[in-house]
């Protein structure tokens, strides 16, 4: 069933339920309206028929016959004394109109009986005693009151009919909007605007964020396909000079000399290409963040450090390391790949005898993680344009790009709730910044500093 039957039915079936209950009030009110209204008149007719009994003992005047007619209707009257029908006027009635307090005791009563409103009022005593009945018949009430719900009925099914009808156009125009969306969301590739977004309803509010997750899809499929692209480019390179040097050395004889210098440069592009897919496989993995624990991020950076110190030694490159103890929730796993993606292309791309500045410290409850390097710094672009870094212009061949790392990186950082920013450093060189948000329960931070030289 759609929306927009429910809708109406709902709306439908809450003003039938709406009518229904007004309409059995008003039959309700109705009927104890002319109750009331009977009462007081066969009430008043009863007091001024005793009162005529008390003047005339034994027999009734004829005139006592106009007591009983009100409003062109006549009631039923009966006088008994000790028991015994002595008068009987008005409108034609079988039998004792109230027998119980024709044999009891009380002095007046109003009953319904046998389909009558009675008034009773007694008198006397003994053999004198003397009872007085005036009622009137319900049957013209129950007749009027059937009409009533016969014509209520039919009013209600009309209104009923019409409310529906109503209600189906009012709201197929508020769900036009919706329709419009629906169309839309069908065909998400097209550049078309979101239609009502401008609208203050909840259709408009319910546009605007289609609009928003729309434009977040399509910067994100920008990005898979610049990162699919750079991916098969890195991927690619590696193994083509792999594969030309390996064809190159068996398209002759080649002495041991030669063909060891090979298997050393084909022993160097596997490592690439190990470190190319492992960095694949931590970009699959920040995608589902493991359970973050407790940690220091000094300590997580010395590690790093620590790991990197044979390539510093090599490179010639000074690598300090400084700043105070910083407690985080991570995933410690990816966010040591972090560190050693960070300093390991600052190290790649500084030249010998340049520096790497390692610095973590707190911030507000969060962390702050600075890394500089002496290299040729980065491309203007942003992040999802640049996967390499870039190099000098005067044509010199430069240092190799760094891959997916920095992909991996953003990746980590943002699956963290942080954030990665990428600037010059004073002087000349890169600095990449991570910043972490506050963490609840984090360890507390030590105030003294280290500083390392690698």
């Amino acid at each position: 069933m759609s929306l927009r039957l429910r809708l109406t039915l709902l709306t439908a079936g809450v003003i039938f339920l709406a009518l229904a209950a007004f309409g059995g009030l008003a039959g309700v009110l109705l009927w104890r309206i002319e109750l009331s209204s009977i009462a007081r008149q066969i009430t008043a007719q009863a007091d001024a028929l005793s009162a005529v009994a008390r003047r005339s003992p034994g027999a009734l005047p004829d005139t006592a016959d106009d007591l009983l007619e009100r409003d062109g209707i006549t009631a039923v009257g009966r006088v008994y004394e000790d028991g015994v029908l002595i008068w009987a006027g008005g409108a034609v009635a079988s039998g004792v109109l109230d027998p119980d307090f024709l044999i009891g005791r009380q002095p007046e009563r109003l009953s319904r009986t046998q389909g009558y409103m009675v008034a009773s009022r007694r008198f006397g005593s003994g053999p004198d005693q003397v009872v007085v009945q005036v009622g009137r018949s319900l049957l013209p009430l129950e007749e009027l009151l059937a009409r009533y719900l016969l014509i209520a009925v039919l009013v209600l099914l009309l209104l009923s009919a019409l409310a529906g009808a109503v209600a189906a156009l009012a709201v197929r125009r508020a769900l036009r909007p919706l329709d419009r969306l629906v169309r839309r969301v069908q065909h998400l590739g097209t550049p078309e605007p979101v239609p009502g977004i401008n609208e203050r309803s909840e259709v408009g509010a319910l546009a605007r964020a289609l609009d928003a997750s729309l434009a977040e899809l399509r910067a994100e499929r920008r990005r898979e396909t610049l990162f699919v692209a750079s991916a098969s480019h890195e991927l690619r390179t590696p193994v083509t000079a792999m594969l030309a040097d390996l064809q190159h050395t068996l398209a002759r004889e080649r002495s041991p000399q030669d063909v060891l210098a090979a298997l050393h440069r084909t022993e160097k592009t596997a490592g690439r290409l190990r470190q190319l897919t492992g960095n694949l496989m931590s970009l699959t993995r920040a995608q589902h963040v493991g359970e973050r624990q407790a940690a220091d991020l000094l300590d997580l950076a010395g590690e790093a450090v620590d790991l990197l110190q044979p390539l510093a030694l090599k490179r010639d490159i000074d690598l300090w390391l400084d700043g105070a103890s910083t407690p985080a929730q991570v995933d410690s796993s990816l966010f040591a790949g972090v560190l050693e993606n960070l300093i390991g292309n600052a190290l790649k791309f500084s030249p010998a005898g340049g520096q790497v500045n390692v610095r973590v410290s707190p911030l507000h409850g969060g962390a702050l993680l600075t890394v500089e390097d002496s290299g040729p710094g980065f491309p203007p672009g942003p992040l999802t344009e640049a996967f390499v870094r870039g190099v000098p212009g005067s044509g010199s061949s430069g240092p190799e790009g760094f891959g997916l790392g920095l992909a991996v990186v953003r990746q980590v950082v943002e699956a963290h709730g942080g954030s990665l920013d990428l600037g010059a450093r004073p002087g000349g060189g890169a600095r990449v910044q991570v910043t972490l948000p506050p963490t609840p329960g984090a360890l507390p931070a030590r105030e003294t500093e280290h500083l390392v030289d690698v």
